[in-house]
């Protein structure tokens, strides 16, 4: 809210136009100076003008980061308000209630990150294996859904206890989601010693000899711009440059959008699950990104932050 205020100097009065804006848990209080006399309200309006502007650039310094590329500020300041709300209606939850709201959040992401790779387990088959530890699905679907819950399990103590991103966790995740998968138990934990093909896709995946070396360059790349790119632009292109490596022999799809929201929710920004109704388009962007195409991809992933944040508000 934009007010008139005072400041007395030296026995005089100063008039100010005033506004607080929030960003994360500090608030800052912007000015624009009018004069000796308060103004009239003809001239609140070009007052205000000069305070929105001051503003802007303050969002585009303190939001953009100086090397985003692909995010405006209109995007920022959007996701910017997702995430204080969703933090504001997260803080007012009792244990209880929040503990249920991770679960039934956890079984949607399992569900749909498991079936985006082809499983056949619905939402409510999820739900039982992992609440009433029935046998449904194929063994592999119901390991697929158990070693994904684990791996979360795992990945919320991480993120506790704000563990850097490096080599050592991607590798254990992996581990824990390919464990006891069958023909792919060998593999769990390690970068592939093998070549991979995918039949839906035109792009020649890098010679396994090349993966550690191309995995410590992106970890590089990550750390290097952690501090300096908007988070989801971060999160999204840590992703599709995993993806165009596809350095295991197995669970790459699902490691990275594990990943994805790793980095998501180190910034403060909510955990987002992409749904298989969106599979299609999400492998798009994917096959664009191979090619160095990042922008299709980020603006995805932004404007799935933005859905599923409508869908706490229905559901709040």
């Amino acid at each position: 809210m934009v007010k008139v205020t005072t400041r007395e100097v030296k026995g005089k009065t100063y008039y100010y136009l005033a506004k607080n804006i929030r960003i994360g848990k500090k608030v800052k209080t912007f000015t624009q100076y009018f004069g000796l006399n308060k103004p009239a309200k003809s001239d609140l309006k070009k007052l205000e003008s000069k305070l929105n502007l001051k503003i802007e650039k303050f969002y585009v310094g303190e939001l953009l980061l100086p090397n985003t590329e692909f995010i405006d500020i209109k995007t920022a300041k959007s996701i910017e308000r997702i995430r204080q709300e969703t933090q504001n209606f997260l803080s007012k939850l009792t244990a209880k209630q929040k503990k249920c709201w991770v679960e039934q959040e956890r079984e949607k992401f399992i569900t749909n990150t498991n079936a985006i790779e082809g499983s056949t387990l619905t939402l409510d088959e999820t739900h039982r294996i992992l609440k009433l530890k029935e046998r449904l699905g194929d063994e592999r679907e119901r390991l697929e859904v158990l070693n994904m819950e684990k791996c979360l399990e795992y990945y919320d103590k991480m993120i506790e206890k704000n563990r850097e991103l490096d080599e050592g966790l991607i590798l254990e995740l992996h581990c824990i989601l390919l464990n006891k998968i069958p023909d792919y138990d060998k593999y769990k934990g390690i970068w592939r010693p093998v070549d991979v093909y995918i039949k839906s896709s035109k792009f020649d995946f890098p010679r396994h000899q090349f993966v550690p070396s191309l995995m410590k360059k992106t970890l590089e790349w990550y750390k290097e711009n952690k501090e300096n790119v908007h988070p989801v632009e971060l999160a999204a292109k840590f992703h599709t440059k995993f993806t165009t490596i596809h350095p295991f022999a197995d669970g790459n799809g699902r490691i990275a959008r594990l990943l994805m929201n790793y980095i998501l929710q180190q910034q403060g920004c909510p955990f987002t699950n992409i749904p298989v109704k969106k599979r299609n388009p999400y492998f798009d962007t994917q096959e664009k990104g191979h090619s160095e195409n990042y922008k299709e991809f980020i603006l995805f992933l932004a404007e799935q932050i933005k859905e599923n944040y409508d869908e706490i508000k229905k559901r709040k």
